[in-house]
């Protein structure tokens, strides 16, 4: 494998080899960038909107996919587009949560994107984007739930929620006080090294969406899904404010309707896929633990309390208008 380094000194010789390109021809470059390796659903689907965007703009401008975390690592993706290394970021939103905190009302909303496009919550989402970090929020994508998986089937404490207390749960840093409050311990392992850790038994648990379970075979060892689903999918596209001003008019609202209608597209096809593997995983033996009644109204609260409280203090100025956008309070709840 090449050195870090000499990876990032390749990535930028492509890059600017494109951009002297861009200026003999008059097409616009754009280069994109993925958080996600290229194997996953979520990034094969973002090449393949990449290549219906371009057939639109062919002739004024070309999205150049440069690749995943092999390219830029992906912790360092957001500073990358902010800079304009790279022009376009696809990915989750809370990788960059250091940087711009109020991205955890994405992973805590309850609401799918239609809905936070309608009542103003993208629009806001942009804003503070533009504000803290320089870049344009232009869509929020592929809205599907999550789910705890656990090796064995767990207790129901008295208010009706999983008792995790003798469980090591993985999840992403998001995750941490959730998972702490169903009694677990919290582990971050990385993605690629968590089916070892199951395989090991060295975690008995993950927090993960229904997409990219099977794919990684996490599945033989996982056996428990515990519902309703908790947090939803964060993943979006972010673009350099600077090269997006830049842009001729016409370019841009090519982009922005693609990145609306990439809003939908993607919500419908992986809720349809989540579907699809829900009953392909439900035939391979996983058994579902539904809550109900109070245990399921508790173990929401549970959810999304945890994070909307640590926004409030993280975030006072924005807190607010976030949860009005992003959630919709179905229970009694002290906000």
């Amino acid at each position: 494998m090449l050195p870090l380094h000499l990876i990032k000194s390749l990535l930028l010789f492509s890059i600017l080899a494109l951009s002297a390109c861009s200026q003999q021809s008059d097409i616009e470059i754009i280069r994109a960038i993925s958080m996600l390796p290229r194997q996953t659903d979520y990034t094969r689907d973002f090449e393949q909107w990449i290549k219906q965007v371009n057939e639109q703009g062919e002739g004024r401008f070309r999205i150049i996919f440069v690749g995943g975390p092999e390219a830029i690592p992906t912790f360092e993706q957001a500073d990358a587009v902010r800079t304009g290394v790279v022009h376009m970021v696809f990915g989750p939103a809370t990788y960059y949560m250091g940087l711009l905190p109020e991205v955890e009302a994405l992973f805590a909303s309850n609401l799918p994107p239609r809905e936070t496009r309608r009542n103003g919550g993208i629009e806001l989402m942009d804003r503070i984007h533009r504000e803290k970090l320089d870049v344009r929020y232009l869509a929020r994508c592929m809205f599907i739930e999550f789910h705890v998986f656990t090796r064995e089937k767990p207790p129901l404490d008295a208010d009706g929620v999983p008792d995790l207390s003798a469980s090591l749960i993985r999840g992403g840093p998001v995750w941490r006080d959730f998972i702490n409050s169903l009694g677990a311990r919290f582990v971050n392992v990385a993605a690629p090294d968590i089916y070892m850790a199951l395989e090991r038994n060295m975690i008995q648990g993950v927090g993960w969406p229904i997409v990219g379970l099977e794919d990684s075979s996490w599945h033989q060892h996982l056996k428990y899904r515990i519902d309703p689903g908790v947090f939803s999918s964060d993943v979006g596209l972010i673009f350099n404010r600077a090269r997006w001003e830049r842009l001729p008019a016409d370019v841009r609202d090519v982009l922005h309707k693609a990145a609306i209608d990439y809003e939908t597209s993607s919500y419908e096809r992986f809720k349809k896929l989540s579907g699809t593997l829900d009953e392909s995983m439900r035939q391979l033996g996983m058994e579902i633990v539904t809550l109900d009644g109070n245990g399921e109204r508790n173990y929401r609260r549970l959810a999304h309390d945890v994070i909307w409280q640590r926004l409030r203090k993280r975030s006072p100025e924005y807190y607010p208008e976030l949860l009005a956008k992003f959630y919709r309070n179905d229970m009694a709840r002290q906000k």
